[in-house]
């Protein structure tokens, strides 16, 4: 079973204003708590790495946030509370499904289900999204995570509604959109973009969800290199006197390739160790509390 020795609902953790930034933004904060309301776990924490979920319960008195972090969770609010007035009276906004899995009860916080035009009783959901319009120039589907966290939805509002999803889609709101760089390759045309989602058949969904269920109630819950968004490491073809690698190459057998072809003398070769972006970049609230990312310190030290 999924821990829930903290109990359901809303996890707290230490506000900061470090920047003094207006009291509107410290009562933001304050206002905006995540809940996951009567629920052992919410479709984004399920989607996401089992061990941040683990260790942001576990302590969660201790994690220290400023309202600085905030800005973005602000704009995607505003966002949300303008499209929201903009819904039709069939459209239902802001719902927030439960339903019960392998004995988990999920819940999932739905921004748009509407009336699917081609079957009828069928529903549309739609997840607004504020991101940078770089993410859609290097994929044009998304993150990754859009695609499980939708589909999961899906199945969350099958199962709680008893109505069919028809399909499923993002609304990218582009937050840095700079209409002279729609002039470069695959970068999105307009500030906001429509995604259509591909809908995974009812056994995936759940094979899914079961899968997701079972890596949170493990007790081997190491973050996984897609979960620490980390990058590979590289060997690193040098020339002294430089002070970046003149080449980055996946092997050591590519890396003597190529420096086998340079001219000149200086060379050598270098591993770089592989950078995992979340732990070390502070995007992950909880990265001073996990023991697999002190051990990853501890191991490029010693490298070092």
């Amino acid at each position: 079973m999924i821990s829930t020795k903290l109990g359901k609902g809303l996890l707290r953790m230490i506000r900061t204003n470090k920047h003094k930034l207006p009291k509107v933004f410290e009562r933001f904060s304050d206002n905006n708590e995540y809940s996951r309301g009567n629920s052992d776990i919410s479709v984004t924490s399920l989607i996401d790495s089992a061990q941040v979920f683990q260790l942001k319960k576990e302590y969660d008195p201790f994690i220290e946030e400023d309202v600085s972090d905030q800005i973005f969770a602000i704009l995607g609010t505003a966002v949300h509370a303008v499209l929201e007035e903009g819904a039709s009276k069939d459209d239902i906004v802001e719902e927030r499904l439960y339903a019960d899995f392998d004995g988990v009860r999920l819940s999932g916080a739905i921004d748009l289900q509407s009336p699917c035009p081609d079957c009828d009783d069928g529903l549309i959901v739609t997840d607004y999204k504020t991101t940078s319009a770089w993410t859609l120039k290097y994929s044009i589907e998304g993150k990754p995570e859009w695609n499980k966290q939708l589909n999961c939805y899906a199945e969350l509002v099958e199962e709680a509604k008893g109505k069919k999803v028809c399909a499923l889609e993002v609304i990218a709101i582009c937050r840095d959109w700079k209409k002279k760089d729609a002039l470069l390759p695959n970068y999105p045309q307009t500030p906001v973009v429509r995604l259509s989602i591909p809908l995974w058949d009812k056994d995936r969904r759940r094979e899914y969800i079961a899968s997701r269920i079972s890596a949170h109630a493990s007790d081997a819950v190491a973050c996984s290199p897609s979960e620490r968004w980390a990058k590979p490491g590289k060997f690193a073809v040098n020339r002294e006197g430089r002070k970046s690698a003149v080449r980055l190459l996946d092997s050591q057998e590519e890396a003597e390739e190529f420096m086998s072809n340079l001219r000149g003398d200086g060379y050598s070769i270098s591993y770089r160790n592989e950078d995992n972006i979340r732990c070390e970049n502070n995007y992950c609230q909880v990265a001073e509390f996990c023991d697999q990312f002190k051990a990853i310190l501890w191991r490029d030290n010693d490298a070092s």
